[in-house]
């Protein structure tokens, strides 16, 4: 209409035109000129040009409204119109009828709530011919049916949808009595019903048909079943849809069948659907349950399944139960990999627990990431996980837990005791107690159990002043506070204080066991007050009757202490007329008095007793016997502790005394096959160990030249855990670089902790020595200076290391100036100082002066050792003086000095250029049997490179393989003697035997040592004969490859 000629307008404005106009005669046109506003014609006009682009759009709008009505009005009336053409329409029923409907629907479901299905299948048979059942009357039917009368049921149900079959034979109805039927869990039922229902009523089956057979057979177990219906799915052309799959896998797991149910994810993620995270998460609680959940995540992980949050935490939590780490961290590393970016707060709970317990960096990561999430962090959740690193001794978790709660104001007396806990631990007891002036200046009052472990740790580290302090700080001392301060006056032998504090005990009205009165015995025994210990056992006897073995034992420490081994014997047998039996702590105390005694025999025997009455040979036994090894470490002894030590069964990790004392005795007797046993079980233990057994460990690995397990267990202790070095343990690495060739590196480290640990003379001596064994004289010279400057005290220790650095070079004149200083510092040069100088001149080849220096020795009395021996010895023989070699040797014998392995090398050494190798292979068998030591692999390997340079390689090989039967390892300077032996005689196959044997080629064992290498001059020299006798092609290319 807006684009109708402008006539339609003027008949519009026609029915306007007034009668006087007309006569009056005004034309049409002008009536409307002077009637209308002027601008008519171009509004519409503007209007029209306006509107003309959007009709389509307007048209849309006008007629969807009215078509979505007569949509509605059809579907609404869509019943009345199919009853219509029977002849009587659903409004032919009226509002009465369906009113009819609904309350029986309401009677029904209140029936069945009280638990009446007969009366519930009466109101429904009463009105199913009369009218049709709506969707929630058809369920609560198929129920009701079911439990009533289940023969009856499909042939009830069917002829219900006859009767009303325009309203009711629709796939909607087959669903909602499929479904019923599936959820009373009846499959048999359901299945008949489904037959009936395609068979008799020709309701073809859908998919929504095929999501209920599916659920309903998977809720009662049946896998046959299920798997058919997903044949007969495919058959016809369709898929399971991802419903369908969700009811399978629901079915199944609540039936419990893991198995099958996964079966199915994999199936519905191979059909590219999502699985939905409610199947997810029941997926695991099933395994879990089942304990089977390390087995799913791995095949959900494998199948690209993401993991739900609620999996996530139902894996971690069921991992944190059983205390299995890597699960854990699987768990959440297949979460994270699914697109979880931020892990629900639940998940952090179990994850930092087991990290922490662990002792694993991870745990700071966690940490960090549940604050940045913005997930809560309360004081219980940081004092369990304070807890936690104190077990672990995982000083850094534990600081960095403690720096988020003083941010946030939230230090609390549990969270400053548990801290306290983490640091005693970890043997920090001094660190513990600094703590208690942190907890003044908060203001925060110590509760009892706080004061009570302050008390504990001031006595552990002999603080006093702050025990006595806090006694008079606590509101009222319990037992065990009097005991802290007992065992602190313990610590300081003071006897008077002990039984002052104990005479304070009693009369503050506690009840005073026998654990106080062992507490104060203990001080008697430990400061040697044995005659007041044994007044106040008889006030013991007086007060509680016969006396225990614990105070038994602690009056035999005391009697040990006191090196009074007759009174042990004699106390032992009180102990056993007494009736008591002694255990391990008794015999024990023995042992150690013993071995501190000297009488190693008296020790034995105690052992031998130990074992006779039955007690058994413990950790703490076979500790003591091996720190004796020390003392006592000849062959025959060493022999047999070791077997005391595998005949006890012990598992050496399982205590840390035991396991450095092992590892010490190992080192000091070059038992490296035990020794690398030991590394092996330390690293499947699992151990946290302390910082004495760091510093084992890491001498442990130096002896067998694994720098880089040092540098990991450095690592771990100082970065990961958050320990803090002493300087033993810093001695320790400092040595381990300096015997790998880092000596560089060891200066920076030393540089970095000195001013922490202390820098002692041990420190500097090895610092020095590592200059030395690197030939770098300067910088050990330059470091004397620096420790002038700084004003140290040095040692004759420190003063033989820097005069070696200067031997090694032959530069004397700097000896000169050591000696020197070392007068002006009142130092007096011992053996090894002589011993050193000797050495200087030798390599100077002034071997005049170093026999000067020699006989000067053996005038003054120095001269009582093989080292100053071994030293003129050695010169003489790289400089051929051979007759002044003999003068030493006679020497040696006249002065009965005592040779070791290095006098035997120099021996041989000396035998092989004289060309008297059967004089060398002499003194290899008689100099041991004589002096009660074996010829060990440095030895041999020299009388092997005797041989060759006297062209026996035959005599070399036979002695090879009298190595390889002593020992697993052999090292690889032997292998390249031997190599250059064979090439110099042209034994190339024999050569290359070595090689193989060396590296475990050709179906070997390897007999050189981890990260040990046969030099690359060798091997070389091996290849180039290889080469020139043209074989590199058919011996040479293999051995490389």
């Amino acid at each position: 209409p807006l684009s109708a000629p402008r006539s339609v307008y003027i008949c519009i404005s026609s029915r306007e035109f007034p009668a006087n106009c007309a006569k009056g005669g005004k034309s049409l046109d002008e009536f409307s000129a002077s009637t209308m506003v002027p601008t008519m014609d171009s509004v519409l006009a503007q209007m029209h040009d306006l509107l003309l682009p959007w009709w389509v759009e307007i048209c849309f709008l006008i007629f969807f409204p009215l078509g979505y009505c007569f949509i509605y009005l059809d579907l609404s009336g869509k019943g009345r119109s199919k009853k219509g053409a029977q002849g009587a329409g659903r409004g032919a029923l009226g509002t009465a009828a369906e009113s009819r409907a609904e309350k029986v629907r309401k009677t029904m479901e209140e029936e069945m709530a009280a638990g009446n299905a007969p009366a519930a299948i009466k109101a429904w048979r009463q009105v199913q011919m009369k009218v049709a059942s709506n969707v929630a009357t058809l369920r609560l039917a198929v129920q009701a049916l079911a439990a009533v009368s289940p023969s009856t049921m499909v042939e009830e149900i069917v002829g219900h949808l006859e009767t009303h079959a325009s309203w009711l034979c629709n796939t909607k109805s087959a669903v909602t009595l499929l479904d019923a039927a599936a959820h009373i869990h009846n499959a048999k039922l359901m299945e008949e019903l489904h037959t009936a229902l395609r068979d008799h009523l020709a309701i073809p089956p859908t998919h929504q048909v095929y999501e209920a057979l599916l659920g309903g057979n998977a809720v009662d177990g049946n896998e046959q079943r299920v798997d058919e219906l997903v044949a007969e799915i495919r058959s016809t052309g369709q898929t399971v849809t991802a419903r369908g799959y969700s009811l399978i896998i629901k079915g199944f797991l609540h039936r419990g069948m893991l198995a099958v149910a996964l079966r199915y994810v994999k199936a519905m993620r191979n059909q590219g659907f999502y699985v939905p995270p409610f199947a997810v998460g029941l997926l695991g609680r099933v395994a879990v349950d089942q304990g089977k959940a390390k087995e799913i995540l791995e095949e959900l992980v494998e199948a690209e399944v993401p993991l739900s949050t609620e999996v996530l935490v139902i894996l971690v939590e069921d991992a944190f139960r059983r205390g299995d780490l890597p699960q854990a961290n699987r768990a959440e590393a297949a979460a994270r990999s699914s697109g979880m970016e931020t892990l629900p707060a639940f998940a952090y709970d179990p994850l930092l627990k087991l990290n922490v317990s662990e002792g694993n960096l991870h745990a700071l990561e966690l940490f960090a990431e549940m604050q940045k999430a913005g997930h809560r962090i309360g004081e219980g959740l940081c004092v369990r996980l304070l807890q936690r690193a104190a077990e672990a001794k995982f000083l850094r978790f534990a600081e960095e837990v403690t720096r988020y709660c003083k941010s946030k104001n939230q230090m609390t007396v549990s969270l400053y005791t548990t801290l306290m806990k983490v640091y005693s631990t970890s043997g920090l007891y001094n660190k513990a107690c600094d703590l208690y002036t942190e907890i003044k200046e908060l203001g925060l009052v110590p509760d009892s159990t706080m004061y009570g472990c302050l008390m504990r740790f001031a006595a552990e580290c002999g603080r006093t002043e702050l025990s006595q302090e806090l006694s008079q700080q606590v509101p009222e001392l319990d037992i065990q506070n009097y005991m802290s301060l007992i065992r602190g006056a313990g610590r300081d032998k003071d006897v008077d204080r002990a039984f002052s504090v104990f005479g304070r005990l009693k009369d503050s009205g506690a009840k005073v066991d026998m654990a106080a009165y062992n507490c104060v015995l203990d001080v008697c025994a430990s400061a040697g007050a044995l005659s007041r210990g044994r007044a106040l056992m008889n006030e013991m006897r007086t007060r509680f009757g016969p006396l225990d073995i614990i105070t038994y034992n602690t009056m035999m420490k005391g009697v040990c202490a006191a090196g009074d081994s007759k009174g042990a014997w004699k106390l032992l047998e009180e102990i056993q007329g007494q009736g008591l039996k002694p255990n391990d702590v008794t015999y024990n105390c023995m042992v150690n008095a013993a071995v501190t005694n000297g009488t190693f025999r008296q020790a034995w025997e105690v052992i031998e007793a130990m074992e006779a009455s039955g007690v058994k040979v413990d950790h703490y036994t076979v500790s003591i016997m091996m720190k004796a090894l020390k003392r006592y470490g000849g062959p025959r002894e060493v022999e047999r502790i070791l077997k005391l030590l595998d005949d006890a069964g012990l598992d050496v990790c399982s205590e840390e005394v035991l396991l450095s004392s092992v590892i010490e005795a190992c080192i000091r007797l070059r038992q490296i096959k035990r020794l690398q046993g030991l590394c092996v079980a330390y690293e499947k233990s699992g151990i946290r160990p302390s910082q004495h057994t760091y510093g084992s460990l890491i001498k442990a690995y130096n002896t067998l030249r694994r720098l880089d397990r040092c540098r990991d267990l450095w690592r771990e202790m100082v970065e990961d855990r958050g320990m803090e070095p002493n300087d033993i343990v810093l001695g320790c690495m400092l040595d381990a670089m300096v015997c790998n060739e880092r000596v560089m590196d060891g200066v920076a480290l030393f540089r970095q902790w000195k001013d922490k640990t202390g820098a002692n003379m041990i420190l500097y001596s090895t610092m020095i020595k590592g200059f030395a064994g690197s030939g770098r004289a300067k910088e050990a010279m330059e470091m004397w200076r620096e420790m002038k400057a700084e004003g140290l005290t040095l040692n004759t220790v420190v003063y033989n290391a820097l005069i070696d650095a200067q031997a090694r070079l032959g530069q004397m004149d700097e000896v000169a100036v050591l000696w020197e200083s070392m007068a002006s510092d009142g130092i007096t040069p011992d053996s090894i100082t002589h011993s050193t100088m000797v050495k200087g001149y030798c390599v100077k080849g002034d071997m005049d002066k170093a026999f000067e220096v020699f006989r000067n020795m053996q005038k003054s009395g120095l001269a009582t050792e093989c080292i100053v021996y071994n030293t003129i010895l050695d010169g003489c023989v790289k400089r051929d003086e051979m007759k002044m070699a003999d003068m030493v040797l006679e020497d040696l014998k006249k002065n009965q000095v005592t040779p070791s392995n290095f006098t035997l090398g120099i021996l041989v050494k000396m035998y092989g250029r004289r060309r008297q190798l059967d004089k060398a292979f002499q003194v290899v068998e008689e100099l041991p049997k004589e002096w009660g030591f074996e010829a060990n692999a440095q030895v041999k390997t020299c009388l092997m490179s005797a041989c060759i340079s006297n062209k026996a390689l035959s005599r070399a090989l036979e002695l090879f393989e009298e190595i390889k039967l002593a020992s697993s390892t052999i090292d690889s300077k032997a292998f390249g003697v031997l190599l250059s032996g064979c090439v110099r005689a042209g034994q190339i196959q024999q050569a290359v035997g070595l090689v193989e044997q060396a590296y475990g080629l050709n179906g070997n064992k390897r007999l050189l040592a981890h990260n040990d290498n046969i030099l690359a001059d060798n091997l070389g020299s091996l290849m180039r004969a290889i080469s020139s006798k043209g074989l590199l092609e058919t011996v040479g290319m293999p051995l490389l490859a």
